[in-house]
């Protein structure tokens, strides 16, 4: 018996080391496998990150075009409004009505104007070419529309352009508006 018991013990521990070399096999396997693809497996996890980060900058750059509803539903209807603002002297709104990346540029512009006090002399331009406003023939595309409207200088006079001075002969001129819809629907002036 003392026989039997031994060989079945030895067949038990030779089976125990065998599956020990075994495993030991497979994590090794695994382990160089690893280490092989390892420059595969980061630069797809790098990768995803990268794509990852770049979408949530692309959204975040987006918001505030994706959510500014300040503007009227068409062109017309955002410069009467932008006119108003000026009227009543609010600066900070009525650079609302430009687009999101010239507004900073206009609340600075429009409280020079207000400062020198020629905001008047600005609205009262534009409430004269309210009337005269014409869709340009150059027309654009369906976010982007141009109009154009006849100005007439009554004398030479000299104006100043960011700090250039610039002579402009009496006579007529033909000035331009191009407004920028956005994705919330409304309308923004681009250029004035």
């Amino acid at each position: 018996m003392d026989l039997r018991n031994l060989e079945k013990s030895v067949k038990i521990n030779l089976m125990r080391k065998w599956k020990g070399v075994i495993v030991l096999l497979i994590m090794a396997a695994l382990v160089t496998w690893g280490l092989l693809n390892l420059p595969k497996i980061m630069n797809a996890v790098q990768g995803k990150y990268t794509a990852w980060k770049t979408q949530r900058q692309i959204a975040a750059l987006e918001r505030p075009y994706k959510t500014d509803k300040i503007g009227g539903q068409t062109p017309e209807e955002t410069f009467d409004m932008f006119i108003e603002a000026l009227k009543k002297e609010d600066i900070e709104l009525a650079s609302k009505y430009f687009v999101i990346k010239k507004q900073d540029d206009w609340e600075k512009t429009l409280g020079e104007y207000k400062e020198a006090n020629i905001l008047g002399d600005l609205v009262s331009e534009l409430k004269d070419a309210q009337g005269k406003l014409e869709k340009s023939a150059q027309a654009t595309s369906e976010n982007t529309i141009e109009f154009t409207y006849l100005t007439k200088l009554e004398k030479d006079t000299t104006a100043d352009f960011n700090g250039q001075k610039i002579d402009l002969k009496a006579g007529n001129y033909r000035n331009s508006i191009i407004f920028e819809k956005y994705p919330t629907g409304v309308w923004k002036i681009d250029l004035i």
